[in-house]
């Protein structure tokens, strides 16, 4: 019986992971796969409740930080303009025709949590990044935008 109970909460544990990918159901979630994720000057950033040490509520962090590849917003920002068609709120702003900055409150997870992504191409303003991230958590709309303005 002990044994049984073991790999049951070894096999919780590994699972554990793939259950903190909030992005689920939205169409973003293509781009945090291995094939996108395991490309040269690719970062993938997740951070659960547990590692997340902030004065937020937040219950997941989830961010792509891609370097040197412009090519890729061609890819990521339909996917956007898909997940952001059924925001709750969005910011976005353009620069030559091409989406340069978007933050989009989503609808609320089964459990009540708020959702956000934000994306930010670098390309546009000179930098050598784009940056994708997903937040999840008990936070506004406010205390994203203050949290990301730090």
């Amino acid at each position: 019986m002990k044994r049984k109970i073991l790999l049951l909460i070894c096999v919780l544990t590994a699972l554990s992971p793939l259950t903190a990918r909030g992005q689920t159901g939205l169409n973003i979630n293509r781009l945090f796969t291995d094939s996108f994720r395991g490309q040269k000057g690719v970062t993938e950033t997740v951070l659960n409740r547990e590692r997340l040490k902030s004065k937020y509520q937040l219950s997941l962090y989830h961010s792509l930080t891609i370097t040197g590849h412009p090519e890729l917003a061609a890819e990521i920002e339909p996917l956007l303009a898909a997940d952001g068609a059924k925001a709750k709120n969005k910011e976005v702003r353009y620069k030559s025709g091409r989406l340069y900055y978007g933050l989009y409150r989503l609808n609320n997870t089964a459990a009540g949590k708020s959702r956000y992504i934000l994306y930010l191409n670098g390309h546009l303003n000179g930098d050598n990044k784009i940056i994708l991230l997903y937040l999840e958590g008990n936070v506004t709309l406010e205390e994203v935008k203050k949290m990301l303005n730090k």
